[in-house]
């Protein structure tokens, strides 16, 4: 520990001494264990908090954190419900077991606290972008587009976002948006050598055979590999 943690743990222990009931005092000498990085340490004084205060919101919510950094996602969801069901507005939990259901392929849950982390924090962009995630994974392309789209208006200068639609306008063969698409996103990282590919293979399937040519040629010349097959199969003889 550094000298800030070495002191707030001596405090919070002899509060704790001072008071053997004292769930705030477990709870911040959890916090200092979870800092240092002895989350197993850090658990069971936060079992001990909670062991005092069953309604701890906060020693659940920051329990269920540890078990999702240490990858159990399935204890890490027990904990965050123990949050909301104490505290029924508490974004972060909902947003946060979201993710832990979408580590275990249960996008449907997912989906619904997503949905809820919206409903009371609707500004809350990677809500929306965890959102569109998990219902392009469903199928969903249309849902997952406006939920992309939500964020590029958060956020107008988002590559990712930009890509992302891009490809799914392609999925639906809207060439054309989907052109427009990466071509925001290239604007933004001209070396993004993956959408110059994409950019191109929208433009084949609109017969702009020049300007795919001219983005392939320009992904090959980026270092991307894989760009000489596209330029043998629709450019040579061009």
């Amino acid at each position: 520990m550094d000298d800030n943690l070495e002191q707030a743990r001596d405090e919070f222990e002899s509060s704790i001494k001072s008071n053997p009931k004292n769930a705030y005092g477990y709870y911040g000498l959890g916090k200092c264990y979870v800092y240092a990085g002895e989350n197993q340490k850090a658990i069971r004084l936060l079992n001990k908090a909670i062991e005092i205060k069953p309604d701890f919101t906060m020693a659940y919510f920051t329990k269920a954190d540890i078990k999702a950094v240490e990858g159990d996602p399935e204890d890490a969801i027990d904990d965050f419900t123990k949050a909301i069901d104490l505290k029924k507005d508490f974004v972060a939990a909902y947003y946060y077991r979201g993710t832990e259901y979408g580590h275990l392929g249960n996008r449907k849950n997912a989906i619904e606290d997503m949905d809820k982390v919206i409903d009371l924090k609707p500004y809350f962009q990677a809500a929306y972008r965890a959102r569109g995630a998990y219902k392009s994974e469903e199928g969903d392309i249309n849902g997952a587009i406006d939920d992309y789209t939500e964020v590029i208006k958060l956020k107008p200068a988002d590559i990712d976002m930009f890509y992302r639609r891009g490809v799914l306008y392609a999925r639906q063969k809207k060439y054309q948006l989907s052109i427009d698409d990466f071509t925001k996103a290239i604007n933004l990282k001209t070396d993004i050598n993956r959408a110059l590919i994409l950019r191109g293979m929208d433009e084949i399937n609109l017969n702009m055979k020049a300007a795919a040519c001219n983005d392939f040629e320009k992904a090959e010349s980026l270092g991307m590999a894989d760009a000489a097959q596209y330029i043998a199969r629709y450019c040579n003889g061009k």
